[in-house]
């Protein structure tokens, strides 16, 4: 499944990912919040630019991007 980050640019996303992405999209969550395999994930979706991360003292506070425009 693709999703569209900008006009020219998709990337790529498992099932997996979709469904992480899906359960996390409406609000902001930390990265202690989560088990080591879904943190896995956060990261791999924030290189990914779909997720905005924002370092917070010992803590990263992960976040949807704002300019992903479809999922497809």
């Amino acid at each position: 499944m693709f999703i569209k980050i900008a006009p020219r640019v998709k990337v790529f996303v498992t099932e997996q990912d979709m469904r992480f992405l899906q359960s996390h999209s409406k609000d902001a969550f930390r990265s202690s919040q989560l088990s080591i395999t879904d943190q896995n994930i956060a990261k791999r979706l924030a290189d990914k630019s779909i997720f905005v991360r924002k370092k917070i003292n010992d803590d990263i506070q992960y976040q949807l991007n704002r300019h992903i425009k479809k999922i497809f």
